[in-house]
């Protein structure tokens, strides 16, 4: 876990391993998780993504941006990263780049961020260990924090809001906030790249999924209830458009 002084931007730090035996290609489909992954690949082996409808291979220091829809991660070889998974509206407050900007799809960070980031991974790459990579980390995320100088608004609270409360309506959203509808559906659409019901039902669809997972003995429809849904066919349908499959 983050630092507390970044719990509010990052959601979680993660090292792992893919394709370990390499003896054919392995596919991933990944479904969207409302948060955009920052990949810096520890070796010289690098996963295939799908980008503009052409498949290519990844460059060694990736930005996953907020996917809307589910999409395939091929690996052919042995691929070890490091990520920092941040939350939608946090990359903006740490690095100055809204994640409007990279919807659906993924960049070459270096090129996003330029030399003080490469400085970074470089010397992140040298590191021994996961603790000491996450410490390197969180002291340069804090670098760029206090250098951008950008304050928390209305949009960190009302994405933190629907990220803690799965059946909360936007209406009520901007009551809570004393903010205008639509003023809120401009900062989420400036900043993140959709609107806050779209993020609502991407969180939603994470947390039947987390239930799922964690094999809570519930049946669907207590699921969907609890999880904010008191529709079964919305239900469904959310589920469906961002993890391609039925329930």
């Amino acid at each position: 876990m983050p630092c507390e002084s970044l719990k509010p931007f990052v959601e979680v730090f993660w090292e792992g391993s893919f394709n370990l035996n390499a003896t054919s290609t392995l596919h991933m489909q990944m479904i969207p998780t409302g948060c955009l992954e920052l990949i810096i690949h520890l070796n010289d082996l690098h996963c295939d993504l799908e980008n503009n409808s052409k498949w290519s291979q990844s460059p060694d220091y990736m930005i996953m941006g907020l996917y809307t829809k589910p999409y395939e991660i091929r690996f052919k070889n042995n691929v070890k990263v490091f990520a920092i998974r941040f939350k939608p509206e946090g990359i903006y407050n740490i690095f100055g780049v809204p994640a409007s900007l990279l919807m659906d799809r993924y960049e070459d960070m270096s090129a996003v961020l330029g030399a003080g980031f490469m400085d970074f991974s470089h010397r992140l790459k040298e590191e021994i260990s996961v603790i000491s990579m996450i410490q390197r980390t969180e002291n340069y995320l804090l670098k760029n924090l206090l250098n951008n100088k950008i304050d928390m608004n209305y949009l960190n609270l009302a994405a933190n809001l629907i990220r803690n409360t799965k059946g909360v309506k936007i209406k009520d959203l901007s009551s809570q906030l004393c903010i205008g509808k639509r003023q809120l559906e401009r900062e989420f659409k400036e900043k993140v790249g959709i609107g806050p019901k779209h993020y609502l039902r991407i969180i939603r669809v994470n947390e039947v999924l987390r239930l799922l997972n964690e094999n809570q003995v519930f049946d669907l429809t207590s699921v969907a209830y609890h999880c904010g849904y008191f529709d079964q066919s919305h239900f469904i349908n959310d589920f469906k458009r961002i993890t391609g499959q039925k329930p």
